[in-house]
Protein backbone atom coordinates (compact mmCIF):
# COMPACT_ATOMS: atom_id res chain seq x y z
CA UNK A 1 0.00 0.00 0.00
CA UNK A 2 1.42 3.39 -0.97
CA UNK A 3 2.20 5.66 2.01
CA UNK A 4 0.43 9.03 2.33
CA UNK A 5 1.59 12.50 3.33
CA UNK A 6 -0.23 15.06 5.43
CA UNK A 7 0.17 18.74 4.58
CA UNK A 8 -1.11 21.31 7.10
CA UNK A 9 -2.17 24.82 6.02
CA UNK A 10 -2.87 27.73 8.39
CA UNK A 11 -5.20 30.34 6.93
CA UNK A 12 -7.67 32.94 8.12
CA UNK A 13 -10.12 33.61 5.33
CA UNK A 14 -8.72 32.23 2.09
CA UNK A 15 -9.88 28.64 2.45
CA UNK A 16 -13.24 27.62 0.96
CA UNK A 17 -14.30 24.32 2.55
CA UNK A 18 -16.98 23.63 -0.06
CA UNK A 19 -14.47 22.92 -2.86
CA UNK A 20 -11.19 23.19 -0.94
CA UNK A 21 -9.80 26.06 -3.01
CA UNK A 22 -7.10 28.40 -1.63
CA UNK A 23 -4.89 31.06 -3.17
CA UNK A 24 -1.77 28.91 -3.02
CA UNK A 25 0.62 31.65 -4.00
CA UNK A 26 0.03 33.51 -0.72
CA UNK A 27 1.57 30.67 1.31
CA UNK A 28 5.12 29.52 1.96
CA UNK A 29 5.89 25.81 2.31
CA UNK A 30 8.27 24.04 4.66
CA UNK A 31 8.83 20.38 5.45
CA UNK A 32 10.62 18.45 8.21
CA UNK A 33 12.99 16.94 5.67
CA UNK A 34 13.13 16.38 1.93
CA UNK A 35 10.24 16.87 -0.47
CA UNK A 36 6.59 15.93 -0.42
CA UNK A 37 7.13 13.01 -2.79
CA UNK A 38 9.28 11.19 -0.22
CA UNK A 39 7.49 8.35 1.58
CA UNK A 40 6.43 9.22 5.13
CA UNK A 41 7.07 12.95 4.76
CA UNK A 42 4.56 15.44 6.18
CA UNK A 43 4.43 19.00 4.92
CA UNK A 44 3.31 22.30 6.48
CA UNK A 45 1.95 25.27 4.58
CA UNK A 46 1.81 28.58 6.48
CA UNK A 47 0.48 32.00 5.52
CA UNK A 48 3.17 34.61 4.79
CA UNK A 49 0.90 37.63 4.51
CA UNK A 50 -0.52 37.39 8.02
CA UNK A 51 0.98 39.68 10.62
CA UNK A 52 1.64 36.88 13.12
CA UNK A 53 4.41 35.20 11.09
CA UNK A 54 7.17 36.70 13.26
CA UNK A 55 6.37 34.24 16.03
CA UNK A 56 7.27 31.16 14.01
CA UNK A 57 10.99 31.53 14.55
CA UNK A 58 11.09 31.20 18.34
CA UNK A 59 11.78 27.46 18.48
CA UNK A 60 8.38 26.62 19.95
CA UNK A 61 7.50 24.13 17.18
CA UNK A 62 10.62 22.06 17.82
CA UNK A 63 9.96 22.13 21.54
CA UNK A 64 6.38 20.94 20.99
CA UNK A 65 7.57 18.10 18.74
CA UNK A 66 10.10 16.89 21.31
CA UNK A 67 7.51 17.07 24.11
CA UNK A 68 5.03 14.98 22.10
CA UNK A 69 7.67 12.36 21.31
CA UNK A 70 8.13 11.88 25.05
CA UNK A 71 4.38 11.60 25.62
CA UNK A 72 3.79 7.83 25.59
CA UNK A 73 0.01 8.25 25.46
CA UNK A 74 0.29 10.40 22.33
CA UNK A 75 2.98 8.49 20.46
CA UNK A 76 1.32 5.12 20.99
CA UNK A 77 -0.02 3.81 17.63
CA UNK A 78 1.20 6.94 15.79
CA UNK A 79 4.18 7.27 13.43
CA UNK A 80 7.26 9.13 14.68
CA UNK A 81 7.40 11.41 11.64
CA UNK A 82 4.30 13.39 12.68
CA UNK A 83 4.19 17.15 12.21
CA UNK A 84 3.65 19.56 15.13
CA UNK A 85 3.30 23.30 14.71
CA UNK A 86 2.39 26.22 16.95
CA UNK A 87 0.21 29.09 15.82
CA UNK A 88 -0.55 32.30 17.64
CA UNK A 89 -3.51 33.20 15.46
CA UNK A 90 -7.08 32.33 16.40
CA UNK A 91 -7.98 31.27 12.84
CA UNK A 92 -8.85 27.74 11.78
CA UNK A 93 -6.17 25.35 10.58
CA UNK A 94 -6.78 23.89 7.08
CA UNK A 95 -5.66 20.29 6.51
CA UNK A 96 -4.63 18.70 3.18
CA UNK A 97 -3.71 15.03 2.64
CA UNK A 98 -1.07 14.30 -0.01
CA UNK A 99 -1.17 11.09 -1.98
CA UNK A 100 -4.93 10.72 -1.60
CA UNK A 101 -7.21 11.58 -4.49
CA UNK A 102 -10.64 10.65 -5.75
CA UNK A 103 -9.29 7.33 -7.03
CA UNK A 104 -7.96 5.94 -3.71
CA UNK A 105 -9.88 7.97 -1.12
CA UNK A 106 -11.98 4.92 -0.14
CA UNK A 107 -8.85 3.30 1.35
CA UNK A 108 -8.38 5.99 4.02
CA UNK A 109 -10.18 7.52 6.98
CA UNK A 110 -9.37 10.53 9.11
CA UNK A 111 -10.53 12.00 12.38
CA UNK A 112 -9.99 15.29 14.21
CA UNK A 113 -9.94 15.62 18.00
CA UNK A 114 -8.77 17.92 20.75
CA UNK A 115 -5.86 16.88 22.97
CA UNK A 116 -8.19 15.96 25.86
CA UNK A 117 -9.86 13.33 23.68
CA UNK A 118 -12.97 15.24 22.60
CA UNK A 119 -13.73 14.28 18.99
CA UNK A 120 -14.51 17.16 16.62
CA UNK A 121 -14.81 15.03 13.47
CA UNK A 122 -15.22 11.22 13.86
CA UNK A 123 -13.55 8.69 11.57
CA UNK A 124 -14.69 9.32 7.99
CA UNK A 125 -13.34 9.07 4.49
CA UNK A 126 -12.11 12.18 2.60
CA UNK A 127 -14.86 13.77 0.54
CA UNK A 128 -13.29 16.99 -0.86
CA UNK A 129 -10.33 17.33 -3.22
CA UNK A 130 -8.27 20.12 -4.78
CA UNK A 131 -9.16 21.20 -8.30
CA UNK A 132 -7.00 22.05 -11.30
CA UNK A 133 -6.36 25.66 -10.18
CA UNK A 134 -4.84 24.61 -6.85
CA UNK A 135 -2.83 21.81 -8.50
CA UNK A 136 -1.44 24.27 -11.00
CA UNK A 137 -0.64 26.93 -8.37
CA UNK A 138 0.99 24.47 -5.98
CA UNK A 139 2.65 22.26 -8.63
CA UNK A 140 1.26 19.29 -6.68
CA UNK A 141 -1.09 16.52 -7.81
CA UNK A 142 -4.63 16.26 -6.57
CA UNK A 143 -4.88 15.88 -2.78
CA UNK A 144 -7.69 15.42 -0.27
CA UNK A 145 -8.99 18.38 1.72
CA UNK A 146 -9.90 17.37 5.28
CA UNK A 147 -11.45 20.69 6.39
CA UNK A 148 -10.66 23.64 8.62
CA UNK A 149 -10.74 23.29 12.42
CA UNK A 150 -9.88 25.34 15.51
CA UNK A 151 -9.41 24.41 19.16
CA UNK A 152 -9.09 27.84 20.76
CA UNK A 153 -6.14 29.55 22.42
CA UNK A 154 -4.35 27.24 24.83
CA UNK A 155 -5.75 24.07 23.23
CA UNK A 156 -4.25 21.46 20.94
CA UNK A 157 -5.75 19.82 17.85
CA UNK A 158 -4.75 16.34 16.58
CA UNK A 159 -5.49 14.95 13.10
CA UNK A 160 -4.99 11.21 12.47
CA UNK A 161 -5.18 9.35 9.15
CA UNK A 162 -5.48 5.55 9.02
CA UNK A 163 -5.83 2.79 6.49
CA UNK A 164 -9.45 1.79 6.37
CA UNK A 165 -8.87 -1.98 6.24
CA UNK A 166 -6.07 -2.43 8.79
CA UNK A 167 -6.92 0.51 11.08
CA UNK A 168 -3.24 1.48 11.24
CA UNK A 169 -2.54 5.21 11.71
CA UNK A 170 -0.17 6.21 8.91
CA UNK A 171 -0.03 9.99 9.38
CA UNK A 172 -0.63 12.49 12.17
CA UNK A 173 -0.43 16.23 12.67
CA UNK A 174 -0.75 18.49 15.72
CA UNK A 175 -1.59 22.18 15.86
CA UNK A 176 -1.34 24.09 19.15
CA UNK A 177 -2.90 27.51 19.57
CA UNK A 178 -0.31 29.09 21.85
CA UNK A 179 -1.26 32.09 24.04
CA UNK A 180 1.21 34.95 23.73
CA UNK A 181 1.56 38.54 24.91
CA UNK A 182 4.37 41.10 24.67
CA UNK A 183 7.27 40.78 27.11
CA UNK A 184 9.51 43.79 27.82
CA UNK A 185 13.17 42.79 27.96
CA UNK A 186 14.72 46.22 28.59
CA UNK A 187 13.86 49.89 29.08
CA UNK A 188 16.19 52.61 27.80
CA UNK A 189 16.33 56.12 29.24
CA UNK A 190 17.39 59.21 27.20
CA UNK A 191 21.02 58.95 28.30
CA UNK A 192 21.10 55.27 27.22
CA UNK A 193 20.13 55.76 23.59
CA UNK A 194 23.63 54.71 22.52
CA UNK A 195 23.02 51.19 23.94
CA UNK A 196 19.62 51.09 22.28
CA UNK A 197 20.93 52.12 18.83
CA UNK A 198 23.77 49.61 19.09
CA UNK A 199 21.30 46.85 19.88
CA UNK A 200 19.00 47.98 17.07
CA UNK A 201 21.85 47.95 14.53
CA UNK A 202 22.94 44.38 15.34
CA UNK A 203 19.96 42.59 16.96
CA UNK A 204 21.22 39.12 15.93
CA UNK A 205 24.57 39.52 17.68
CA UNK A 206 23.85 41.99 20.48
CA UNK A 207 24.17 40.62 24.00
CA UNK A 208 23.43 42.61 27.13
CA UNK A 209 26.37 42.71 29.49
CA UNK A 210 26.09 42.26 33.24
CA UNK A 211 26.14 46.02 33.86
CA UNK A 212 23.14 46.56 31.58
CA UNK A 213 21.21 43.65 33.08
CA UNK A 214 21.87 44.72 36.67
CA UNK A 215 21.46 48.48 36.16
CA UNK A 216 18.01 48.54 37.77
CA UNK A 217 19.24 46.70 40.85
CA UNK A 218 21.55 49.64 41.46
CA UNK A 219 18.67 52.14 41.33
CA UNK A 220 15.81 50.30 43.08
CA UNK A 221 15.42 48.25 46.28
CA UNK A 222 15.45 44.47 45.77
CA UNK A 223 11.73 44.05 46.46
CA UNK A 224 10.89 46.60 43.73
CA UNK A 225 12.76 44.74 40.95
CA UNK A 226 11.11 41.83 39.13
CA UNK A 227 13.20 38.71 39.73
CA UNK A 228 12.54 37.32 36.23
CA UNK A 229 12.87 40.35 33.93
CA UNK A 230 15.21 42.33 36.23
CA UNK A 231 13.09 45.41 35.43
CA UNK A 232 11.53 47.75 38.00
CA UNK A 233 8.02 46.70 38.96
CA UNK A 234 7.17 50.37 38.51
CA UNK A 235 9.54 52.69 36.67
CA UNK A 236 9.95 56.18 38.18
CA UNK A 237 11.96 58.71 36.18
CA UNK A 238 12.93 62.37 36.57
CA UNK A 239 11.00 65.12 34.70
CA UNK A 240 13.85 65.39 32.17
CA UNK A 241 13.82 61.64 31.42
CA UNK A 242 10.61 61.85 29.45
CA UNK A 243 11.71 59.88 26.35
CA UNK A 244 11.50 56.14 26.99
CA UNK A 245 12.16 53.10 24.80
CA UNK A 246 10.49 49.79 25.71
CA UNK A 247 12.32 46.90 24.02
CA UNK A 248 10.61 43.52 23.52
CA UNK A 249 11.99 39.99 23.61
CA UNK A 250 10.10 38.84 20.49
CA UNK A 251 11.18 39.82 16.98
CA UNK A 252 8.61 42.01 15.20
CA UNK A 253 8.91 42.91 11.54
CA UNK A 254 5.64 44.77 10.87
CA UNK A 255 4.25 47.58 12.99
CA UNK A 256 0.76 46.09 12.53
CA UNK A 257 1.83 43.14 14.65
CA UNK A 258 1.96 45.22 17.83
CA UNK A 259 -0.60 47.61 19.31
CA UNK A 260 -0.37 49.79 22.38
CA UNK A 261 -2.50 52.11 24.47
CA UNK A 262 -1.25 54.79 26.87
CA UNK A 263 -3.17 55.78 30.00
CA UNK A 264 -2.19 58.85 32.05
CA UNK A 265 -3.61 59.47 35.51
CA UNK A 266 -6.40 56.92 34.81
CA UNK A 267 -7.40 58.65 31.56
CA UNK A 268 -6.61 57.23 28.12
CA UNK A 269 -4.48 59.74 26.20
CA UNK A 270 -3.49 57.39 23.35
CA UNK A 271 -6.18 54.85 22.41
CA UNK A 272 -5.23 51.47 20.95
CA UNK A 273 -3.11 51.96 17.80
CA UNK A 274 -0.53 50.14 15.72
CA UNK A 275 3.09 50.56 16.76
CA UNK A 276 5.00 53.46 15.22
CA UNK A 277 7.92 51.32 13.99
CA UNK A 278 8.41 48.05 12.08
CA UNK A 279 10.48 46.73 14.95
CA UNK A 280 10.27 45.22 18.41
CA UNK A 281 10.22 48.39 20.51
CA UNK A 282 7.83 51.19 21.52
CA UNK A 283 9.30 54.69 21.73
CA UNK A 284 7.36 57.18 23.85
CA UNK A 285 8.48 60.79 23.47
CA UNK A 286 7.92 64.10 25.28
CA UNK A 287 5.99 62.59 28.17
CA UNK A 288 4.41 65.12 30.51
CA UNK A 289 4.68 64.52 34.28
CA UNK A 290 2.14 62.06 35.62
CA UNK A 291 1.31 58.42 36.36
CA UNK A 292 1.23 56.23 33.25
CA UNK A 293 0.10 52.74 32.33
CA UNK A 294 1.40 51.30 29.07
CA UNK A 295 -0.85 48.57 27.63
CA UNK A 296 0.57 46.31 24.90
CA UNK A 297 -0.86 43.43 22.86
CA UNK A 298 -0.21 41.48 19.69
CA UNK A 299 -2.89 41.89 17.04
CA UNK A 300 -2.89 38.11 16.64
CA UNK A 301 -4.24 37.82 20.21
CA UNK A 302 -5.82 41.06 21.29
CA UNK A 303 -7.35 39.43 24.37
CA UNK A 304 -3.90 38.98 25.97
CA UNK A 305 -2.68 42.36 27.22
CA UNK A 306 0.58 43.21 28.99
CA UNK A 307 0.57 46.28 31.23
CA UNK A 308 3.49 48.20 32.65
CA UNK A 309 3.20 51.14 35.09
CA UNK A 310 5.63 54.03 35.17
CA UNK A 311 5.75 57.58 36.41
CA UNK A 312 7.35 60.79 35.24
CA UNK A 313 7.98 62.96 38.26
CA UNK A 314 6.62 66.49 38.50
CA UNK A 315 9.08 69.43 38.77
CA UNK A 316 9.10 70.91 42.25
CA UNK A 317 7.62 74.21 41.07
CA UNK A 318 4.72 72.35 39.43
CA UNK A 319 4.29 69.81 42.19
CA UNK A 320 1.04 69.45 44.02
CA UNK A 321 2.80 70.01 47.35
CA UNK A 322 4.15 73.38 46.23
CA UNK A 323 0.73 74.45 44.96
CA UNK A 324 -0.90 73.32 48.19
CA UNK A 325 1.56 75.30 50.31
CA UNK A 326 1.11 78.38 48.16
CA UNK A 327 -2.64 78.01 48.34
CA UNK A 328 -2.56 77.58 52.10
CA UNK A 329 -0.41 80.69 52.58
CA UNK A 330 -2.57 82.83 50.30
CA UNK A 331 -5.86 81.65 51.77
CA UNK A 332 -4.84 81.36 55.44
CA UNK A 333 -6.70 84.47 56.61
CA UNK A 334 -9.82 83.63 54.61
CA UNK A 335 -9.74 80.07 55.91
CA UNK A 336 -9.35 81.27 59.50
CA UNK A 337 -12.34 83.59 59.17
CA UNK A 338 -14.40 80.82 57.59
CA UNK A 339 -13.40 78.44 60.37
CA UNK A 340 -14.38 80.89 63.09
CA UNK A 341 -17.75 81.62 61.49
CA UNK A 342 -18.43 77.92 61.08
CA UNK A 343 -17.29 77.23 64.63
CA UNK A 344 -19.64 79.85 66.05
CA UNK A 345 -22.51 78.53 63.96
CA UNK A 346 -21.86 74.94 65.03
CA UNK A 347 -21.69 76.05 68.66
CA UNK A 348 -25.06 77.81 68.32
CA UNK A 349 -26.59 74.73 66.67
CA UNK A 350 -25.17 72.49 69.38
CA UNK A 351 -26.62 74.75 72.10
CA UNK A 352 -30.02 74.74 70.37
CA UNK A 353 -29.92 70.96 70.07
CA UNK A 354 -28.94 70.62 73.73
CA UNK A 355 -31.75 72.95 74.77
CA UNK A 356 -34.22 70.94 72.69
CA UNK A 357 -33.06 67.66 74.24
CA UNK A 358 -33.22 69.17 77.73
CA UNK A 359 -36.76 70.37 77.07
CA UNK A 360 -37.80 66.94 75.78
CA UNK A 361 -36.26 65.26 78.79
CA UNK A 362 -38.13 67.60 81.14
CA UNK A 363 -41.39 66.96 79.30
CA UNK A 364 -40.81 63.19 79.50
CA UNK A 365 -40.11 63.45 83.24
CA UNK A 366 -43.25 65.51 83.63
CA UNK A 367 -45.35 62.86 81.90
CA UNK A 368 -43.66 60.13 83.92
CA UNK A 369 -44.40 62.12 87.12
CA UNK A 370 -48.06 62.26 86.08
CA UNK A 371 -48.18 58.54 85.41
CA UNK A 372 -47.05 57.64 88.94
CA UNK A 373 -49.91 59.48 90.77
CA UNK A 374 -52.35 58.09 88.19
CA UNK A 375 -51.10 54.57 88.88
CA UNK A 376 -51.19 55.10 92.67
CA UNK A 377 -54.72 56.48 92.50
CA UNK A 378 -55.99 53.47 90.52
CA UNK A 379 -54.20 51.05 92.82
CA UNK A 380 -55.69 52.65 95.95
CA UNK A 381 -59.09 52.56 94.30
CA UNK A 382 -58.68 48.82 93.79
CA UNK A 383 -57.68 48.37 97.49
CA UNK A 384 -60.72 50.41 98.52
CA UNK A 385 -62.92 48.17 96.42
CA UNK A 386 -61.57 45.06 98.19
CA UNK A 387 -62.11 46.66 101.62
CA UNK A 388 -65.67 47.58 100.68
CA UNK A 389 -66.25 43.93 99.79
CA UNK A 390 -64.98 42.99 103.24
CA UNK A 391 -62.16 41.05 101.52
CA UNK A 392 -59.58 41.83 104.19
CA UNK A 393 -57.27 39.02 103.14
CA UNK A 394 -57.33 40.17 99.50
CA UNK A 395 -56.78 43.76 100.57
CA UNK A 396 -53.73 42.77 102.62
CA UNK A 397 -52.32 40.73 99.72
CA UNK A 398 -53.00 43.65 97.40
CA UNK A 399 -51.25 46.06 99.76
CA UNK A 400 -48.17 43.78 99.89
CA UNK A 401 -47.93 43.59 96.09
CA UNK A 402 -48.73 47.29 95.85
CA UNK A 403 -45.82 48.08 98.16
CA UNK A 404 -43.47 46.11 95.90
CA UNK A 405 -44.79 47.97 92.85
CA UNK A 406 -44.21 51.28 94.57
CA UNK A 407 -40.66 50.25 95.45
CA UNK A 408 -39.97 49.25 91.81
CA UNK A 409 -41.52 52.52 90.66
CA UNK A 410 -39.26 54.51 92.99
CA UNK A 411 -36.18 52.55 91.84
CA UNK A 412 -36.95 53.38 88.20
CA UNK A 413 -37.98 56.98 88.83
CA UNK A 414 -34.52 58.28 87.83
CA UNK A 415 -34.20 55.95 84.85
CA UNK A 416 -35.50 56.62 81.36
CA UNK A 417 -35.15 52.96 80.39
CA UNK A 418 -35.63 49.67 82.20
CA UNK A 419 -34.86 46.11 81.17
CA UNK A 420 -37.69 44.19 79.55
CA UNK A 421 -37.64 41.46 82.22
CA UNK A 422 -38.26 44.07 84.98
CA UNK A 423 -41.04 45.70 82.94
CA UNK A 424 -42.70 42.31 82.51
CA UNK A 425 -42.33 41.61 86.24
CA UNK A 426 -44.07 44.93 87.00
CA UNK A 427 -46.86 44.09 84.53
CA UNK A 428 -47.41 40.65 86.04
CA UNK A 429 -47.52 42.09 89.57
CA UNK A 430 -50.06 44.67 88.48
CA UNK A 431 -52.14 42.03 86.63
CA UNK A 432 -52.04 39.85 89.71
CA UNK A 433 -53.33 42.73 91.86
CA UNK A 434 -56.17 43.50 89.49
CA UNK A 435 -56.96 39.81 89.16
CA UNK A 436 -57.73 39.74 92.92
CA UNK A 437 -60.34 42.38 92.35
CA UNK A 438 -61.96 41.35 89.06
CA UNK A 439 -61.11 37.63 88.77
CA UNK A 440 -60.10 37.72 85.07
CA UNK A 441 -57.35 35.56 83.51
CA UNK A 442 -54.19 36.89 81.91
CA UNK A 443 -51.25 35.57 79.83
CA UNK A 444 -47.85 37.16 79.16
CA UNK A 445 -45.72 35.53 76.42
CA UNK A 446 -42.32 36.52 75.04
CA UNK A 447 -40.63 35.42 71.82
CA UNK A 448 -37.65 33.12 72.40
CA UNK A 449 -35.62 35.32 70.00
CA UNK A 450 -35.90 38.27 72.42
CA UNK A 451 -33.36 38.53 75.23
CA UNK A 452 -35.46 40.12 77.97
CA UNK A 453 -32.42 40.80 80.16
CA UNK A 454 -30.52 42.79 77.52
CA UNK A 455 -33.45 44.53 75.84
CA UNK A 456 -34.51 47.85 77.34
CA UNK A 457 -37.73 49.83 76.90
CA UNK A 458 -39.04 53.10 78.43
CA UNK A 459 -40.05 52.61 82.07
CA UNK A 460 -43.76 52.14 82.87
CA UNK A 461 -44.71 52.44 79.18
CA UNK A 462 -46.89 49.33 79.01
CA UNK A 463 -48.66 49.47 82.41
CA UNK A 464 -51.15 52.24 81.46
CA UNK A 465 -52.12 50.26 78.34
CA UNK A 466 -52.72 47.09 80.37
CA UNK A 467 -54.67 49.16 82.89
CA UNK A 468 -56.81 50.55 80.06
CA UNK A 469 -57.55 47.01 78.84
CA UNK A 470 -58.72 46.03 82.35
CA UNK A 471 -60.67 49.15 83.35
CA UNK A 472 -62.35 49.86 80.01
CA UNK A 473 -62.29 46.36 78.55
CA UNK A 474 -62.89 43.38 80.80
CA UNK A 475 -63.71 44.79 84.25
CA UNK A 476 -67.42 44.14 83.70
CA UNK A 477 -66.79 40.56 82.55
CA UNK A 478 -65.25 39.54 85.88
CA UNK A 479 -64.09 35.86 85.66
CA UNK A 480 -64.88 35.71 81.93
CA UNK A 481 -62.43 38.50 81.15
CA UNK A 482 -59.10 37.75 79.51
CA UNK A 483 -56.01 39.89 78.91
CA UNK A 484 -52.97 38.79 76.83
CA UNK A 485 -49.65 40.57 76.41
CA UNK A 486 -47.45 39.19 73.60
CA UNK A 487 -43.83 40.18 72.82
CA UNK A 488 -42.67 39.10 69.31
CA UNK A 489 -39.64 39.85 67.16
CA UNK A 490 -39.78 40.63 63.43
CA UNK A 491 -36.31 41.22 61.95
CA UNK A 492 -34.88 44.12 64.01
CA UNK A 493 -38.29 45.22 65.32
CA UNK A 494 -40.09 44.28 68.53
CA UNK A 495 -43.90 44.13 68.45
CA UNK A 496 -46.02 44.23 71.63
CA UNK A 497 -49.72 43.35 71.42
CA UNK A 498 -52.06 44.03 74.40
CA UNK A 499 -55.41 42.32 73.75
CA UNK A 500 -58.64 41.93 75.71
CA UNK A 501 -62.01 40.32 75.01
CA UNK A 502 -64.05 43.31 76.14
CA UNK A 503 -66.46 45.40 74.03
CA UNK A 504 -63.55 47.09 72.23
CA UNK A 505 -63.53 50.44 70.41
CA UNK A 506 -62.94 51.73 66.89
CA UNK A 507 -59.37 51.40 65.57
CA UNK A 508 -57.10 54.45 65.77
CA UNK A 509 -59.66 56.24 68.04
CA UNK A 510 -58.33 57.50 71.37
CA UNK A 511 -60.39 56.96 74.52
CA UNK A 512 -60.77 59.52 77.23
CA UNK A 513 -58.57 57.49 79.58
CA UNK A 514 -55.94 59.66 81.29
CA UNK A 515 -53.26 56.93 81.15
CA UNK A 516 -53.80 56.32 77.44
CA UNK A 517 -53.48 60.03 76.66
CA UNK A 518 -50.27 60.29 78.67
CA UNK A 519 -48.88 57.26 76.83
CA UNK A 520 -49.66 58.91 73.47
CA UNK A 521 -47.85 62.09 74.52
CA UNK A 522 -44.91 60.15 75.91
CA UNK A 523 -44.41 58.13 72.71
CA UNK A 524 -44.55 61.31 70.64
CA UNK A 525 -41.78 62.87 72.74
CA UNK A 526 -39.71 59.69 72.73
CA UNK A 527 -39.81 59.61 68.90
CA UNK A 528 -38.53 63.18 68.78
CA UNK A 529 -35.81 62.44 71.31
CA UNK A 530 -34.37 59.24 69.82
CA UNK A 531 -32.57 58.93 66.47
CA UNK A 532 -32.79 55.79 64.34
CA UNK A 533 -35.39 54.19 66.63
CA UNK A 534 -39.09 54.95 66.88
CA UNK A 535 -42.24 53.61 68.52
CA UNK A 536 -45.45 53.22 66.57
CA UNK A 537 -48.75 53.20 68.51
CA UNK A 538 -51.82 51.66 66.86
CA UNK A 539 -55.26 50.60 68.16
CA UNK A 540 -56.82 47.71 66.23
CA UNK A 541 -60.02 45.73 66.35
CA UNK A 542 -59.59 42.42 68.14
CA UNK A 543 -61.40 39.56 66.46
CA UNK A 544 -64.08 38.47 67.24
CA UNK A 545 -64.39 40.96 70.11
CA UNK A 546 -62.28 43.23 72.26
CA UNK A 547 -59.43 45.62 71.54
CA UNK A 548 -55.85 45.10 70.33
CA UNK A 549 -53.30 47.79 71.14
CA UNK A 550 -50.10 47.27 69.15
CA UNK A 551 -46.75 48.93 69.86
CA UNK A 552 -44.01 48.52 67.24
CA UNK A 553 -40.48 49.27 68.46
CA UNK A 554 -38.69 49.93 65.16
CA UNK A 555 -34.95 49.10 64.84
CA UNK A 556 -34.91 48.06 68.49
CA UNK A 557 -32.29 45.28 68.05
CA UNK A 558 -29.62 47.10 66.06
Amino acid sequence: MKKIFLLLTITIALAKPANAQIIWGTYSQSYPSGLTDKPGNIGIVSAIKEINNAFWGDGSCAALTEALKKDTAFIRNRPLNFVAIITYDTAKAQFFLHGVNKGNANNYEFRVMIKNGAVIAPWQKPASFTDYMVQSASSMPQMAYLGGYSAGIGSRLVVDVRLKNSGKIVAAAVVKWQPVKPTISQIYLPDELNFFLKRLAHPWSYRQDAAEIDKWKMKYPVDQVDRFSYLPKKLIVAPTENNLVFYFSTDIYHKEQLEYELVKNDNTITPWKYNDFDNNFIWLKSLAPGRYLLKMRYTAQREHVTTYPFEVKTPWYDSLLFKIIAGILSCASLGFVFFMVRHVKQKENAEKELAKKTKLQLELKSIYAQLNPHFIFNALSSIQGLINKQDIKGANSYLSDFARLMRDSLNNSNKDQTSLDKEILTLETYLKLEQLRFGFTYHVTIDKNINAYETEIPSLLLQPLVENAIKHGISALQEKGEVTVNFTRCDNNMIVNIKDNGPGFLGNTNTDGFGLKLTHDRIKLLNEFTKGQSIKFEVKKNKPTGADIELTFNNWFL
